[in-house]
């Protein structure tokens, strides 16, 4: 037995493990579609454009007012918060509600889906009577789900400079009886 011979019978079962992963790792990859499968697979969707009901009577504006030491990221802190939350709110089965944040205005809006029938008016969920100083905090976010476990839909909002806070809804209807 030569040197060689004994080399590589000590480093036989390294050289093999090696070559079993690398071939388990050849059947182990992700598929990837192809151009075409992913045509035909886009071909039953239609999107389309469709702006979001605003409040009357906001003025809207494009730029935030911010802490002096921060206006050079003004731009990017008015974009942050930008959120939509589909769900059922008015309890009639079909996720055609809206629960947004408007950056422009810095309230969260609810309102039925653009497109479908206008059940109820879009309205705002306020923090009225809990401690809210809109010159530092500003809604991030909304999470429909039943907090409360009661069978409706509720709205738990985040902001940034507070904590959450859960609207939890009365009544099984948005419309008005």
């Amino acid at each position: 037995m030569t040197i060689t011979d004994g080399a590589f019978r000590r480093q036989a079962a390294k050289l093999t493990a090696i070559l079993l992963i690398l071939v388990v790792y050849g059947f182990a990859r992700r598929p990837e579609a192809s151009e075409s499968e992913l045509a035909k697979l886009a071909e039953g969707f239609r999107f389309s454009a469709a702006p979001l009901p605003t409040l009357s009577g906001e003025t809207p504006r494009t730029i935030r007012d911010v802490n002096p030491s921060l206006r050079r990221i003004a731009g990017w802190i008015s974009s942050v918060g930008a959120a939509v939350a589909l769900n059922d709110l008015d309890g009639d089965g079909l996720p055609n509600d809206v629960c947004y944040v408007d950056t422009r205005i810095d309230k969260v809006i609810v309102t039925p889906v653009p497109g479908t029938p206008a059940r109820y008016q879009p309205f705002s969920l306020d923090p009225i009577t809990l401690p809210y100083d809109p010159t530092t905090m500003a809604p991030m976010g909304c999470l429909p789900g039943d907090f409360n476990e009661d069978g409706l839909e509720d709205v738990l909002v985040y902001y940034w400079g507070r904590t959450p806070i859960a609207f939890i809804k009365r009544d099984r209807y948005l419309t008005e009886r």
